[in-house]
């Protein structure tokens, strides 16, 4: 690349040793500072199925998505749950989560998060 020499994965100038970045990222702060008011998780209920609901999770990646699909995986009303974050800059993902009926989604996502944090409690008091 020219005058461009490649350090840790970041281009430098040979001559001026300038960090070049890019212009069109966000910024890093934005996936971590929450404004007030701001709604974390958003519901979407299937319109054909009551049995069946999506969450959207705002400021999340797939550290807490893999957290939940391995927690609502336990769960014996859970029939298929799912995660994904649609793109890298974006910084939410989103859940699907299908039960047997005998619970509601948004119930079984409750029993999940209440699970983690039981979870963690024990891991924090333990050191």
């Amino acid at each position: 690349m020219g005058n461009l020499k490649l350090y840790n994965n970041i281009y430098l100038k040979k001559s001026v040793k300038k960090i070049i970045t890019m212009s069109n990222a966000p910024n890093s702060l934005e996936s971590l500072v929450l404004p007030d008011s701001f709604q974390k998780i958003t519901f979407y209920q299937d319109e054909g199925d009551k049995n069946c609901a999506y969450f959207k999770i705002d400021k999340e990646d797939h550290t807490l998505g893999h957290l939940l699909y391995s927690k609502l995986l336990l769960e014996k009303n859970v029939i298929y749950t799912g995660y994904k974050r649609p793109h890298p800059l974006e910084h939410f993902i989103f859940l699907k989560i299908i039960t047997n009926g005998t619970i509601s989604p948004k119930l079984s996502l409750d029993y999940a998060l209440k699970d983690l944090y039981v979870d963690f409690s024990f891991i924090e008091n333990s050191f």
